[in-house]
């Protein structure tokens, strides 16, 4: 069984990507932001109104919450589970895989 696709909208900075949210464990801690899968613009929570500014010589974004990268092995696409903790969930679309 495939995960569903969680996301918050069609990310309003390249136009081409999924704005959705990725999150990172760091001392028993749970952080989240947004994160657009194709051009990486970050945020610090689903309503898209405070975007993170990446640091020029950053290779890749980090985390708003504990400045670890976002493709670190502790950091991943949220599940529904972690969506609620974060108190997201009525913020956010989630398709199925039957639904593409």
């Amino acid at each position: 069984m495939t995960a569903p696709l969680i996301y918050v909208e069609s990310c309003p900075v390249c136009g081409d990507g999924l704005c959705r949210i990725r999150v990172c464990i760091t001392d028993q801690r749970l952080n989240g932001c947004v994160l657009c899968d194709e051009c990486e613009a970050v945020w610090t929570d689903p309503s898209l109104q405070e975007r993170v500014s990446r640091k020029p010589d950053a290779d890749d974004p980090q985390c708003p919450g504990c400045g670890q990268s976002l493709w670190s092995k502790n950091a991943h696409w949220a599940n529904i589970g972690e969506v609620c903790l974060l108190g997201w969930y009525d913020r956010v679309r989630v398709v199925s895989a039957k639904e593409g």
